[in-house]
């Protein structure tokens, strides 16, 4: 299973080197990489940098997902590293599923800035952790950084810098607590404290009073929750709260 963990490590520091694993996560061989950079100079530093370290070799490289999948050397890597300026948006939403095709079992390291970082969207993350191990670093460092998040990948290490991850769980909150009242099925605070009362057989005017609300308004709650539960009697309330645990049978 692979291990996943936020891992921060400042720009301008390497990563550190005790996971430094090998290919398939055995010591004492070599890490296979391929290399997917549009940008010429880039693609080369990096094929520079990889094939510079010891444990490493680049077995292929290309400027695109499309090049690569026409390529054989893909076959025989072991990581992946892609520079996220090389996918097009419209790219991004397929994006998984053709790694998943074409390289169905390799770790993947994304090189990215911090504007693509912030374009990454949490809905696509269980989609990346479907890949074997996937990791993402800030392209603007240190080459041996980079070489060292790659070691840790492939040991297996969910590698990610510590903005992003402060970035996808602010979305994530946001996201889980935005217009709570709107999202279908989901009751808000307030509709529960109704549907509750309205469980335990009180009436509309009964309600209004516990909780300082006109009926007026306790109809439009229950109106609401109706809509959202997708019922039309009072009854079908109380049936609900009851599977949903809100309120107990009466004692016999």
């Amino acid at each position: 299973m692979t291990t996943a963990f936020a891992l921060e490590v400042p720009t301008g520091k390497a990563l550190p080197s005790a996971y430094a694993s090998t290919r398939g996560g055995e010591m004492g061989k070599v890490i296979t990489v391929y290399i997917v950079a549009d940008f010429e100079p880039m693609r080369s530093g990096l094929v520079k940098a990889v094939s510079g370290a010891s444990d490493m070799q680049v077995v292929g490289e290309a400027s695109t997902l499309q090049e690569m999948a026409q390529e054989t050397g893909q076959a025989d890597a072991d990581i992946l590293v892609v520079d996220m300026q090389t996918l097009e948006m419209t790219d991004r939403d397929v994006m998984y599923e053709r790694l998943r095709e074409w390289v169905p079992a390799i770790k993947v390291c994304f090189l990215g800035s911090n504007q693509e970082a912030a374009a990454i969207r949490f809905e696509s993350v269980p989609q990346a952790m479907t890949l074997d191990t996937v990791g993402f670093l800030f392209k603007n460092g240190p080459a041996e950084r980079i070489i060292q998040g790659i070691r840790l990948i492939a040991g297996g290490v969910f590698v990610c810098e510590i903005e992003v991850i402060r970035n996808m769980l602010t979305r994530l909150s946001k996201w889980a607590n935005d217009d709570a009242e709107n999202q279908p099925g989901r009751l808000s605070e307030r509709e529960t404290e109704v549907l509750v009362a309205v469980a335990q057989g009180r009436s509309n005017k009964e309600i209004a009073m516990a909780l300082f609300v006109s009926e007026g308004t306790v109809k439009a709650h229950i109106s609401h929750i109706m809509n959202k539960l997708g019922v039309g009697r009072r009854t079908e309330l109380v049936r609900y709260a009851l599977s949903k645990s809100l309120v107990s049978f009466p004692e016999e």
